[in-house]
């Protein structure tokens, strides 16, 4: 691959805006057909079915965590790249798929009978052809990344996701129930497949390089590591609550999970992935780098606090409302979860740090340590019930966060005076509307419907928000449009 001229930091910057705005775009239509399906499936499938599938893809989302080698955060990471590099990192990919492929068709009878769920063997199997769909993607998406071309991968998203919730949810209306998730799955990576070998095509090239393979896998290990055990944190719940509160109880916990999921992965994560080329190129500028870091975490708190907060609000609207009364389990789920995603949030700005200054191998002691923690905790918790373990999700959530934080700012040399700054603004607009909501809610919305209460509190919030903002910080609407690259 030719050299490349040094981008500057404004360069950086714009880059990092468009793509921000395009992410964002995307992940609108994304959550628009991912929420319309959940909730159409959730009216016509039972919780049941939801724990099932939620218990399949544990295995099936490890197993993809696994099959990435942590490859593919190594070639974005590394600043000199060659084609030996990508074409090292495809064999490995279609070796890794074949070697799950047949591990998950072994292993699928076992897990079932663990579950003591027949029906999960079949569709495991089922699940595997997954594994081929990666390998053939792998390699167009993370070159799109790379070069920070997300307005392409963006809409090539939408696209499978609407093939996802056109095939799930006409499967489960013409009485296909739980295998409706699985087709709906398959159809989604199929589309996505199809369309980045077209859209962002990469000739094979089936030579595999040691000395490039070494040069990965320095780096891909710990961040390997690291997504393992991260996985593993994020999974553990699943686990316990499927085997020992069993698949309804699971049902509740994954619906729940799912609407924290939004902010935590779709808005969160996705600028952050967004920003980590950037901040890789920035590395060795340290004033730059922390400049690019505090603006960073302003605007997603700006975002992130009042998304959060409203959940923890309105969830006993929401899910009443959206999924009905057979749901309603899952309302202080859903409120304490809502307090671990934020949490999960402002962490993983910290992962971003550690990937980009190149020293990964901290975040996977972070979450080693993390997990002796709150596995020992998840069980105990459960011989109380569900909403014991979402309370201990979040406390340790909370403490693991400080430490990663702690260690960030410390590694980019900066003082937490300086990060309490950026919390501050963010921190009041949310305890006013918090306020004021709840006296609101004390004086008079009881006689109205659930439709009118959750327009209500939501308005509210929105509007004593934005005020409190823009009475503080008059020029944050050109700061937020500048952000996301909308000019």
């Amino acid at each position: 691959m030719p050299s490349q001229k040094k981008e500057s930091y404004q360069d950086i910057q714009d880059k990092s805006s468009k793509g921000i705005k395009w992410v964002g775009i995307a992940e609108l239509f994304i959550r628009f057909f991912q929420y319309g399906t959940t909730i159409v499936l959730a009216r016509i499938l039972s919780p049941e079915d939801f724990g099932v599938i939620g218990i399949a893809l544990i295995f099936t989302q490890l197993a993809y965590v696994l099959f990435d080698f942590g490859f593919s955060s190594a070639l974005i990471q590394k600043k000199d790249i060659r084609e030996e590099h990508y074409s090292t990192t495809f064999l490995i990919y279609i070796a890794s798929a074949a070697s799950y492929v047949v591990l998950v068709l072994l292993l699928a009878p076992t897990i079932a009978a663990f579950f003591e769920l027949p029906i999960l063997e079949p569709i495991l199997q089922t699940l595997t052809i997954l594994f081929v769909f990666y390998a053939l993607n792998a390699m167009p998406r993370i070159r799109l990344q790379k070069e920070m071309r997300f307005k392409r991968f963006g809409s090539l998203q939408i696209i499978s996701v609407f093939f996802y919730g056109v095939v799930t949810i006409s499967c489960a209306l013409l009485g296909y129930g739980l295998w409706s998730f699985v087709y709906g799955i398959l159809a989604e990576q199929f589309i996505l497949t199809l369309l980045l070998n077209i859209f962002a095509w990469w000739k094979p090239h089936f030579k595999f390089d040691k000395t490039a393979f070494k040069e990965l896998m320095h780096f891909g290990s710990n961040v390997l590591g690291t997504r393992v055990v991260g996985y593993l944190n994020a999974n553990a719940p699943n686990f316990i609550i499927g085997k020992v509160l069993g698949p309804t109880a699971l049902g509740y916990y994954s619906i729940a999970y799912q609407l924290v999921e939004f902010p935590v992965q779709r808005i969160s994560k996705n600028v952050l992935r967004v920003m980590f080329p950037a901040f890789s190129k920035l590395q060795d500028n340290l004033d730059d780098y922390k400049d690019l870091y505090k603006t960073t975490v302003y605007h997603l708190l700006l975002i992130l606090m009042p998304v959060f907060v409203g959940l923890i609000l309105i969830a006993p609207f929401l899910v009443e409302l959206l999924y009905g009364e057979k749901w309603l389990p899952a309302i202080v789920p859903l409120q304490l979860l809502s307090a671990a995603g934020f949490f999960r949030s402002v962490w993983a700005t910290t992962s971003v740090v550690f990937l980009s200054k190149g020293v990964p191998k901290i975040e996977l002691k972070i979450n080693l340590s993390f997990s002796l923690i709150l596995i020992p905790v998840l069980i105990f918790s459960a011989t109380f019930g569900l909403v014991e373990i979402a309370a201990s999700v979040s406390v340790v959530t909370w403490f693991f966060l400080f430490v990663a934080q702690h260690k960030a700012i410390k590694l980019i040399q900066m003082r937490w005076i300086g990060l309490f700054r950026v919390y501050l603004l963010p921190a009041v607009g949310v305890i006013s509307f918090t306020a004021i909501i709840i006296v609101f809610n004390q004086i008079g919305l009881t006689g109205f419907s659930i439709l009118s209460q959750l327009v209500v509190t939501v308005l509210t919030s929105i509007v004593v928000y934005i005020l409190l903002v823009l009475k503080f910080d008059k020029n944050i609407l050109k700061k937020l449009i500048k952000f996301i690259g909308a000019r």
